[in-house]
């Protein structure tokens, strides 16, 4: 499985545009080789390098196998779920110092549905069914 951006390259400065010091919107991420036996996906982008730990910027269950790509500015078809501001959106990048690890996950899922009022933990929901996972790692400090 592959999970790539036209926007910023894996390990690569996540342009200012999808940041708080820009437009704050979602990137463009893309994917292929998705497992035949996937019956849906899941994609998260948290940052490990927070100060409290795991800090989750995008968390989303359900969404089609149909789905190869995600636009600019949107989000894909599934449930999203809340992220660490508590809001069901994607949450930009704005580490308060130093250069930060934004890592982006999509995984196949041998579940058709994950019911969204179960999730309390997205990782304890999602890791059991997953077949296969792709990461993307964005970098970004804020200047």
């Amino acid at each position: 499985m592959k999970l790539w951006s036209d926007d910023f390259e894996n390990n690569g400065e996540i342009p200012l545009k999808f940041t708080c010091q820009g437009e704050g919107i979602s990137p463009a991420l893309s994917w292929s080789d998705i497992p035949t036996s996937a019956k849906s996906l899941a994609l998260s982008c948290v940052d490990p390098d927070a100060p409290g730990g795991n800090f989750i910027h995008w968390q989303i269950i359900n969404i089609p196998t149909s789905i190869y790509e995600v636009e600019v500015g949107q989000t894909p078809p599934g449930d999203v779920l809340p992220n660490s501001g508590s809001e069901n959106n994607y949450f930009p990048p704005c580490p308060p110092s130093g250069k930060h690890r934004y890592i982006f996950t999509l995984y196949a899922l041998n579940v058709e549905k994950i019911d969204p009022g179960s999730v309390k933990d997205f990782a304890a929901s999602v890791e059991p069914q997953a077949i296969e996972r792709a990461q993307l790692v964005g970098l970004y400090q804020k200047s």
